[in-house]
């Protein structure tokens, strides 16, 4: 994998840029906990096996799947910004991961840099701009969009300049990668993907412990 030749580089949020994955763990439990224990460990156990897609699929599930209620908008969007509340404050707060303004001065000079992320963009954009990271990306993306449309929608706007490269921790991640032809890394050391080690042994993939690894074979 050559990575100094990559035009476009599109990164996920947590587990690549912040260490941030057990933030949101935490927040879905919390925020199902009222509802019983083991209803609460059930959807963190789903938030962890669908890496990656948004909160409002996640707690839509919880209500609907694991709960079995048929009437429950209100009190999901109860919920859901309950998380949210939640997830910003940690958000502003969870360290960095290891290497990552190495990693971004090394990819400074790529065309172009993108965050696509399953968690809120006005958040997101808010923790950025809060966190000084706003400036090394030329867009920050997130939920309500899937990461599916939102690279769709960059490469019909002919945004997405090949050769590309997506960076994520989530067998979610891999999967968009694939569907728009782009090269995939995946970072080990803050991914919750039990069994990636199998999942990925036979499939096309750079494996890199986080950025501070991968910076050092960016020449």
């Amino acid at each position: 994998m050559n990575l100094h030749s990559y035009k476009t580089w599109i990164l996920d949020c947590d587990g690549v840029l912040l260490d941030s994955n057990t933030v949101k763990a935490e927040a879905f439990y919390e925020v199902a906990l009222p509802y019983g224990k083991d209803n609460a460990e059930a959807l963190v156990a789903y938030h962890k096996e669908f890496g990656g897609i948004s909160r409002f699929k996640k707690i839509q599930y919880f209500f609907k799947q694991i709960l079995k209620k048929k009437d429950f908008q209100q009190e999901m969007e109860e919920v859901i910004d309950q998380f949210g509340d939640i997830v910003r404050t940690r958000l502003l707060k969870c360290p960095e991961t290891e290497g990552l303004h190495s990693f971004l001065a090394k990819i400074s000079k790529a065309k172009r840099k993108i965050v696509v992320s399953g968690g809120m963009q006005k958040e997101l954009l808010d923790v950025f701009s809060q966190r000084s990271l706003t400036r090394y990306f030329n867009n920050i993306y997130g939920s309500p969009d899937t990461k599916p449309d939102i690279l769709k929608r960059e490469l019909e706007q002919g945004l997405l300049k090949s050769p590309m490269v997506y960076i994520g921790d989530s067998k979610h991640d891999y999967e968009c990668a694939k569907i728009y032809n782009s090269d995939f890394i995946f970072m080990t050391q803050y991914s919750e993907f039990i069994g990636w080690e199998e999942y990925f042994k036979d499939k096309p993939v750079f494996i890199t412990s986080n950025l501070k690894a991968l910076a050092c074979q960016i020449i």
